[in-house]
């Protein structure tokens, strides 16, 4: 089965739940055919911790509250569930965080 690296930066790895969301990288098997939205979703609804500070508390759309970058390139809101991961892909997302 193919594989992607999946990053994410942030505040996500330090909680305990989502130990596997490692900022160095976690290797996450993929389906056929599956994109970034579909990966996000897959991995939102086996993980609650994940889908609260990925998706927020308004929505559950992935939306302008995370950064992705697939492969060094910025992913804009429309094409991410366009956008085919394929073996070897490095997926990274960074959650928007605001404040002072």
């Amino acid at each position: 089965m193919p594989t992607v690296k999946l990053k994410v930066s942030g505040f996500l790895p330090e909680k305990p739940e989502v130990a596997w969301a490692q900022p160095e990288g976690t290797l996450i098997v993929i389906s056929e055919g599956e994109t970034i939205s579909d990966l996000v979703y897959r991995l939102a609804a086996r993980n609650d911790v994940f889908r609260k500070i990925i998706f927020g508390k308004e929505n559950l759309e992935l939306g302008a509250n995370v950064i992705v970058v697939l492969n060094g390139m910025l992913v804009n809101l429309h094409d991410r569930s366009e956008s085919l991961l394929r073996e070897g892909d490095e997926v990274v997302l960074l959650p928007v965080v605001g404040g002072g």
